[in-house]
């Protein structure tokens, strides 16, 4: 069982236990990572959906993508003039999330579009047989 599956049962647990409006108090402290992010595979490539509403436009992200991990980097803007913040859910300002992927990918990636509100990247996967390679070591001696 993973870490987050023990969260969620722990969770559950103390949930029926105190009830379930418990904890709407530490709805900030449990909030999950922002930007949101689906991750999709196929044989050949890895499919990312990242939610990123506010968005102005594409220079306030940055992107950076390290063998088997996407950083996304940015800021993102909801302006609302002329009235007083009661409660808000979105992020808004600048963002960082790291997320790992589910195999070594290249860095470039395939295709990358934002479009209402959603980036999509496609990242082509690095195969095994890419990856493992024999180095062949000289002899000076010889």
């Amino acid at each position: 069982m993973d870490q987050k599956q023990k969260f969620t049962e722990w969770k559950k647990s103390v949930s029926d236990f105190l009830g379930r409006d418990f904890w709407h108090d530490f709805q900030d402290i449990f909030m999950r990572e922002w930007p949101l992010i689906n991750i999709y595979e196929s044989s050949s490539t890895i499919y990312c959906l990242i939610a990123l509403p506010g968005l102005v436009n594409q220079e306030d992200v940055r992107i950076f993508i390290n063998h088997q991990t996407i950083t996304l980097k940015g800021r993102v803007s909801y302006p609302v003039n002329g009235y007083q913040t009661i409660h808000e859910e979105f992020s808004n300002g600048h963002f960082e999330r790291t997320i790992e992927l589910p195999h070594p990918v290249y860095q470039k990636p395939i295709d990358a579009v934002y479009k209402k509100g959603l980036l999509t990247l496609i990242l082509k996967r690095i195969q095994d047989q890419e990856v493992s390679e024999v180095v062949v070591i000289e002899d000076e001696n010889n």
